[in-house]
């Protein structure tokens, strides 16, 4: 990791001058490029051996949950939390395996980035839409919710159908709402279904 930062440092450092013909000038972008991703997959492997106690070459629940709670500052994360991590990031190699690998834990660290800058405003819709306090947004809720995103705009039927058959689900066995945690993945697909494109998209 060491020489791969040193290296990275030494091409910047020993860049050529404006006059250099752009073959060479292309040869010293790979090269960069090449040093870049050893050092970012170093970083990598460093997290992920910091962490995996099972020594797996990967992060099981209880492990990411450690990671979790380091990269909140101290805060323990909840279990749903915790599920809500692994099972949105475990989709990513699409093998669904209940551990975060090293080519998921790039996706698994910015989702629980997200998350956390998130959390505050999350929190303060979800009880604004949760009026029969159940601790979940049900369907009449959920489009609430969701017509105030649009900007007063009511969705469709079919589109928060869509929203909830999704988002229900995706930290514990579907319950027929929205929990607060499972509400970020929800926003995520309705601002998806919204623009029209299969990237995720997730509020920050």
């Amino acid at each position: 990791m060491a020489a791969a930062a040193m290296a990275v440092r030494h091409a910047r450092r020993n860049r050529p001058s404006a006059n250099v013909g752009q073959n060479r000038m292309e040869a010293l972008r790979r090269h960069e490029k090449f040093w870049e991703e050893l050092e970012r997959q170093n970083k990598i492997t460093k997290i992920i051996r910091k962490y995996d106690v099972s020594k797996q070459g990967k992060l099981n629940k209880e492990e990411l949950a450690n990671m979790l709670q380091d990269l909140a500052g101290g805060e323990k994360p909840t279990e749903e939390e915790v599920v809500y991590v692994l099972r949105t990031a475990d989709l990513i190699d699409r093998k669904i395996d209940d551990h975060i690998g090293p080519e998921e834990l790039e996706t698994a660290i910015d989702i629980w980035h997200r998350y956390l800058n998130a959390k505050p405003e999350i929190a303060r819709i979800f009880e604004k839409h949760d009026k029969n306090n159940s601790g979940q947004l049900e369907f009449d809720e959920l489009k609430s919710l969701l017509q105030e995103l649009n900007n007063g705009k009511e969705p469709d039927d079919d589109e928060v159908q869509d929203v909830l058959k999704h988002a229900d689900g995706i930290t514990q066995a579907k319950s027929g709402g929205i929990t607060r945690t499972e509400l970020m993945h929800a926003i995520a697909l309705w601002y998806n279904h919204v623009e029209g494109s299969k990237k995720c998209c997730i509020i920050s």
